[in-house]
């Protein structure tokens, strides 16, 4: 096996999106993904340690690298984070490299308390003489659609009954359809037109909404434009009469069907269109093929009412044994347990 550092993206898209499929890992794993991401939220050199077996890509570990921190490319915005290889030998060497370049401090972000690479990043950090502190972040909630069956009867009685109410009086006043659109045609005004749904009224009001920051925007219309592109585009709508009124921005796998970002017209709050776009989406998830459907985020009520399964995220954080890093673990511990609350209320408003 063969160690490399980058710092280009495109050289090794092809190989990396290949790395991907044979490895089922998601879609933020993607390098199309960490594209978008840099273009809208880039601080620091970008460093991309690659793992080779006999010249073949088998391992990707991205990072960005500023003040002598490497950390993970994700922000907010960032479901998930991982290393992606095709076992845990590339994971290990890929991990070592990481700690070869003698940071300060490692740093990474949403990473799943299940991920195989967490022990390998243990073992790098002793072996570095770093001290680790990890911590979760949030827990997101998912549906194992295998043999889903009658999805109403995954819901507690009444709130499937509730549903059912609410789409045959949202039906009573107009007529009801769902869209599920791939972008490929049409990608802009249907971008335009989802934009002007997700913020939801709470979401503009506390500045979390897509169109609240040029920044954010760039980021999902770079997002969209490129799984397009990827064939991974998923643009639903709830439409009444013709008018959107609920919307949701995802992506959708051989694996999973990831709901990425949602709103509804405020104005109809009282029928639930959030509630009733998502049952149509997972009732397409499922019958497409899809083994999970995703809900992102952390775990709100309306979503625990589907599933109590959820994957943990953890904030992973290790400091090298030195008068900086010790002082660095401490500012860090201490924003772990006062600062990190607050963040996380504000990370689950994000979405």
């Amino acid at each position: 096996m063969t160690i490399d550092v980058c710092d280009a993206v495109a050289p090794i898209a092809a190989e990396w999106d290949d790395l991907v499929e044979r490895t089922g890992a998601a879609p933020f794993g993607r390098p199309g993904w960490l594209e978008a991401w840099w273009r809208a939220f880039a601080a620091g050199e970008l460093v991309i340690v690659t793992a080779r077996r006999r010249g073949r890509l088998v391992g990707v570990l991205p990072v960005r690298q500023r003040a002598g921190v490497l950390a993970s490319p994700t922000n907010a915005h960032s479901p998930g984070f991982g290393v992606v290889a095709e076992d845990s030998a590339a994971a290990r060497q890929l991990v070592a490299a990481l700690f070869a370049l003698r940071p300060r401090r490692v740093q990474l972000d949403y990473v799943d308390a299940a991920d195989r690479t967490l022990p390998e990043v243990h073992r790098a950090a002793v072996a570095a003489r770093h001290g680790i502190l990890r911590t979760t972040v949030q827990r997101s909630p998912y549906i194992l659609l295998a043999g889903a069956g009658d999805l109403d009867r995954r819901l507690p009685g009444k709130v499937a009954r509730n549903l059912r109410r609410l789409h045959r009086r949202l039906e009573d006043i107009g007529s009801v359809q769902v869209e599920l659109a791939d972008g490929r045609s049409g990608l802009d005004a249907l971008l335009e037109e989802g934009f002007r749904i997700e913020p939801s009224g709470w979401k503009a009001e506390r500045g979390t909404a897509i169109a609240s920051s040029a920044l954010t925007r760039r980021f999902y219309t770079d997002v969209a434009g490129w799984a397009v592109e990827a064939g991974l585009l998923r643009l639903a709508f709830l439409r009444h009469d013709g008018r959107a009124i609920a919307f949701a921005l995802a992506l959708q796998d051989s694996e999973a069907f990831y709901l990425i970002k949602g709103g509804y017209d405020p104005a109809l709050r009282r029928f639930a269109p959030g509630k009733l776009l998502a049952r149509a989406m997972v009732a397409h998830a499922a019958a497409s093929g899809a083994r999970r459907f995703e809900f992102l985020g952390g775990e709100e009520p309306w979503k625990l009412e589907w599933t109590s399964e959820c994957h943990e995220r953890l904030l992973v954080r290790t400091f090298a044994r030195t008068p900086l890093g010790t002082a660095d673990r401490a500012a860090q511990a201490a924003y772990l347990r006062y600062g990190r609350p607050l963040a996380k209320r504000a990370l689950a408003r994000m979405r």
